[in-house]
């Protein structure tokens, strides 16, 4: 027989098991309702993921309805040599967005230049992008697109692109571009017209005031003093007017509006001025 003593030890032990066997089972079913909810809330955000992705691929750009291309002329920053590449601008399905391809990664002054190249090409036209997507991007020779320099080609693309177009592939323009439609001057026009030439160009069309440019001739003069001799390397500015210089090889023509520039480079046809 069990004592009093040996028999409330055993009641103590088995409150004890049951207690930790409740307990156990609480937990088990409490991590089995937690990892639940994470897996339904897992699901609903994958639904609402689904949704979201279904909802904006109607905002994407889906058929193209126009595309065209421009030749631009840029000046590398490592070697200061004349470059040609081009500009490809395609009009789309969508919600009057202007989408710039960034590879070649284009830097924020370019972006802004796209951008107002856009909004002239729309006026000149007179067309509404309110449903239209304007997708442009460069192919040029370079890992880095700076500067507003091919606001001018960028609109003229963006104008044929709209019209049904073509913008001539043995012409070149380099220009800024204003939201009147102004086109502005730029650098490095000497290097570009050289590109230009170099890559079988011709016509080539610049900023009002720069089809006379100033360039800086290196020169060395040699002095023997003591039995040394001494070399002095100065540069002299010297005026090159480019009509002249690329005479018989390449038409150089100033604009200052986009209108002229549009009768030089869209073909079939001409603006109503």
């Amino acid at each position: 027989m069990q004592s009093s003593s040996g028999k409330d030890a055993a009641l103590v032990a088995l409150s004890v098991l049951l207690v930790f066997t409740i307990s156990a089972s609480f937990i088990f079913l409490h991590e089995k309702q937690v990892t639940i909810e994470n897996l339904e809330r897992e699901l609903a955000a994958k639904e609402r993921l689904l949704a979201t992705y279904a909802h904006n691929k109607t905002w994407l750009p889906q058929s193209s309805l126009g595309a065209a291309s421009a030749n631009i002329v840029a000046v590398r920053s490592v070697d200061n040599v004349g470059v040609l590449g081009g500009v490809r601008v395609e009009v789309k399905e969508g919600n009057g967005r202007t989408l710039v391809n960034t590879n070649p990664f284009v830097e924020p002054d370019t972006q802004y230049s796209i951008r107002t190249a856009v909004e002239v090409a729309a006026r000149f036209v007179g067309v509404n992008l309110s449903e239209r997507d304007v997708v442009v991007s460069f192919d040029i020779n370079g890992t880095l697109i700076g500067g507003p320099s091919a606001g001018a080609a960028t609109t003229l693309a963006t104008i044929a692109a709209l019209e049904g177009k073509e913008v001539r592939c043995d012409a070149v323009i380099t220009g800024t571009i204003d939201e009147y439609g102004n086109i502005g001057a730029v650098g490095g026009v000497f290097e570009k017209a050289l590109a230009a030439e170099r890559n079988g160009m011709s016509l080539f069309l610049v900023p009002e005031g720069e089809s006379v440019v100033t360039t800086y001739e290196r020169k060395v003069e040699e002095r023997r003093i003591f039995g040394f001799v001494i070399k002095k390397v100065y540069y002299m500015p010297k005026e090159i007017d480019l009509k002249d210089y690329f005479d018989g090889s390449m038409q150089v023509v100033e604009v200052g509006r986009i209108e002229e520039a549009y009768k030089y480079m869209i073909e079939s046809g001409a603006a109503e001025i």
